[in-house]
């Protein structure tokens, strides 16, 4: 007769084994179809090319019906690169969802919009749409070392900043995306082992969504009707403000590597700040006093005026990077209007089409004054 603890120990190793089946079951399920796939595998970005979908938008009222999202054979969103015009003047726009324009149709995003109007004035244009939805500075880095360099474009429109927002430290993450296994301390090594899985990536990934969506930073329509008064005392400002400190030197340090990087290879990097819903004002459209607005009623929480000012702090580094490349100063030049986002940071076709005409302004003065071939 077996003993007790024998059968507690078949009990534990048939436990164990049913657990081991069904992990190694869905990593199988998920390498064949992944629901939350990851552009960063193993260290390496990787890029969907040559997709065209056509899908229906039923959750977004400020947007169009049927979205048309469409990638070249780059991976980008944009024509295919000319490959005899030697004298091409080659633009690539750089960001997360705020330069994809995910939910905009290909010819409705800001980056066809300006491709449209500089290549109009100028046929010798050549622009595509790098962005990708949720890169930070660090995917920034990435697609300029992976992707980009080897195409030499004559320059990089930069745009970023939400993103970044209190972003872990960049050690950690470099680490992360290592292809080796890291065996630093036993939190990095379970980061570095689950990152060569299937499973290990889409529970990061579902960790930076919700991480996302507390921040606001997913696509979910905005109603600033519904939004609720939430007046924060300066103490709670103040604190939030100076929380930012590590994160904006990092941030420092990470736009400054994108330009030194783009420089070294003759490439212009050209910065562009973060435009938003954020900030103390009268919308326009619905006639609503927003600087206290916020989802909730929390006074150590967050409203628009706060969000504005963490968000300018992070414009203001790039800002800061004025005498060394080009900086537009986007976020100071969109008026602030519900009808050009349809959340606090993403654009409307409307709200597209005049980050288009305020870009199209501002680099038709150095571009074609002194074009790069």
């Amino acid at each position: 007769m077996p003993t007790a603890s024998k059968k507690v120990r078949k009990k534990l190793q048939a436990i164990a084994l049913g657990l081991f089946g069904g992990i190694l079951l869905c990593e199988i399920i998920l390498r064949i179809y992944n629901p939350i796939p990851s552009a960063v595998k193993s260290g390496k970005l990787v890029l969907p090319a040559n997709q065209h979908k056509v899908f229906t938008n039923n959750w977004i009222s400020k947007l169009d019906k049927k979205i048309i999202y469409s990638k070249n054979s780059l991976g980008f969103r944009g024509p295919e690169l000319p490959t005899s015009d030697t004298k091409r003047i080659s633009i690539i726009t750089v960001g997360g969802s705020t330069t994809e324009c995910k939910y905009l149709s290909d010819s409705c995003t800001w980056p066809a919009r300006l491709y449209e109007k500089l290549h109009k004035e100028n046929p010798a244009v050549w622009l595509n749409n790098a962005g990708v939805d949720g890169h930070t500075t660090f995917g920034h880095l990435m697609l300029l070392n992976d992707y980009i360099l080897k195409i030499k474009p004559s320059y990089i429109i930069l745009m970023t900043g939400v993103n970044d927002v209190e972003l872990d430290q960049p050690d950690e993450f470099d680490r992360m995306t290592e292809k080796k296994i890291n065996t630093g301390s036993v939190k990095l090594f379970l980061k570095s082992l689950v990152n060569h899985t299937e499973l290990g990536r889409s529970f990061i990934n579902y960790y930076q969504l919700r991480v996302s969506y507390k921040k606001g930073l997913v696509h979910r329509e905005i109603d600033i009707e519904k939004l609720v008064d939430n007046p924060l005392p300066d103490s709670v400002i103040t604190k939030k403000l100076r929380y930012q400190t590590s994160y904006l030197t990092a941030y420092r340090q990470r736009i400054d590597s994108f330009i030194n990087t783009c420089l070294r290879n003759d490439i212009t990097p050209i910065l562009v700040t973060q435009p938003s819903l954020y900030g103390s004002y009268t919308d326009p459209v619905t006639h609503i006093a927003v600087g206290n607005k916020w989802f909730a009623k929390d006074p150590n929480g967050e409203n628009c005026l706060l969000m504005e000012k963490v968000l300018e702090s992070y414009n203001d580094v790039l800002r800061s990077f004025s005498d060394k490349t080009p900086v537009i100063d986007l976020a100071g030049l969109l008026p602030k209007n519900s009808s050009y986002f349809y959340d606090f940071t993403h654009a409307t076709n409307a709200g597209a089409e005049k980050l288009a005409v305020l870009l199209f302004m501002e680099l038709r003065k150095f571009i074609y004054d002194s074009p790069k071939k």
